[in-house]
């Protein structure tokens, strides 16, 4: 039994129904913001500073790994070297090995890799080749330049444009291996693309219906969460990963470890990850404010004053009071847990995530998106 009164919809009116966001990070318009969003949640691509900066061969193995089916398979213990100038305590010693080892890259002579060189676009196009399954017997004549002609048909140099010998900069990656992903498979080449034929069916990822990588989808399945963290807490305490291979986003905008444990000492927050891309989303009672100097999502905790309903459907909560604030309520899933069938109660202490959306009046109001109790 409830211990209080819910309200109908007399105490409030009817609500104005407004799309609702997930407490995932909203994908940018922009084709490489998108992109880049994309091969960070996979874990192919960990930082973000100086994107036109060059990146080593040591850099690009990793990124190759991260980027294949043995991309939980590497540990941090310390590798066997294959190469003379790749200590076996090297950072991407075993990135380099699994590399070479699978034939994505290789040596030079005299025994060396030259991890700290830049890698360039001749690397690339025969790492991500072999990925997709070919091998030096698909191309005849000159091998080398043959792949480069099947690696631009097939449109694994779209957005980048770097010639054979071109270096390549992290932003050129970010477009390397989104192409990948959104790429058929050998075996599929002359198939229909679909989420069974991509090469981002080896992490598990499915394309929209207009033929992109579907983010917030795959994102949503290994999505844990939410957890409380309070003042004084740290989220090495909640994530099963180490905080410093992850990257953190609060209220939307990216952020970092020692700003969503600072925001929580002013307030709680609410923290979401997702174990395969090492993603930490955090949301804090502060909220984030817009350019337009509207708060656009945040988080708020409290004591569950009432749940209200609409006129027309007494079972299907239109919104909540929560220490005297009203927070509207039109996701399926919120509907469920704040009705007569779910496990809340009026004077219960919850935690909420929310979005502020405008109605058609141009009134803001605030939307529920998750809880924790």
């Amino acid at each position: 039994m409830r211990n209080a009164i819910r309200y109908t919809a007399g105490a409030l009116g009817m609500v104005t129904v407004v799309g609702i966001m997930n407490p995932l990070t909203v994908l940018a318009s922009s084709n490489y913001a998108m992109q880049k969003k994309v091969v960070m949640a996979a874990g192919i691509l960990t930082r973000t500073s100086n994107e036109t900066g060059t990146i080593t061969r040591g850099e690009f193995a990793k990124m190759l790994v991260q980027a294949s089916s043995y991309h939980d398979s590497i540990g941090t213990e310390t590798g066997i070297a294959l190469y003379a100038d790749v200590a076996a305590d090297h950072p991407y010693c075993n990135y380099i090995r699994v590399a070479a080892e699978k034939g994505w890259m290789t040596g030079y002579l005299g025994g060396n890799f030259k991890p700290d060189e830049p890698v360039k676009m001749l690397d690339a196009a025969k790492a991500l080749m072999t990925l997709l399954g070919y091998t030096n017997d698909d191309f005849t004549g000159n091998v080398t330049m043959n792949r480069m002609t099947k690696f631009n048909a097939i449109g694994l140099n779209d957005d980048v444009g770097k010639g054979i010998s071109d270096t390549l900069t992290w932003s050129d990656c970010v477009h390397l291996f989104y192409n990948l992903l959104d790429t058929n498979t050998k075996d599929n080449e002359n198939k229909t693309k679909t989420s069974s034929t991509v090469y981002a069916q080896v992490l598990g990822y499915k394309l929209t219906d207009d033929g992109e990588i579907n983010l917030l989808e795959s994102l949503k399945s290994d999505l844990k969460g939410p957890y409380t963290l309070s003042d004084g807490e740290h989220i090495s305490g909640i994530v099963p990963f180490s905080v410093s291979d992850a990257s953190f986003y609060l209220n939307g905008e990216p952020s970092t470890k020692s700003q969503i444990e600072d925001a929580a000492d002013d307030g709680v927050c609410l923290i979401y990850y997702n174990t395969k891309s090492k993603m930490v989303y955090a949301y804090s009672e502060e909220g984030t404010t817009g350019e337009d100097g509207e708060t656009q999502m945040g988080a708020a905790h409290g004591n569950l004053d009432a749940i209200y309903y609409g006129s027309t459907d007494i079972m299907v909560p239109t919104s909540i009071s929560l220490d005297g604030e009203i927070y509207y309520i039109d996701s399926s899933d919120m509907q469920f847990a704040f009705s007569v069938y779910g496990s809340l109660e009026i004077d219960d202490n919850i935690s909420i995530v929310w979005k502020s959306e405008t109605d058609s009046d141009g009134n803001e109001k605030k939307y529920v998106i998750s809880y924790a109790d």
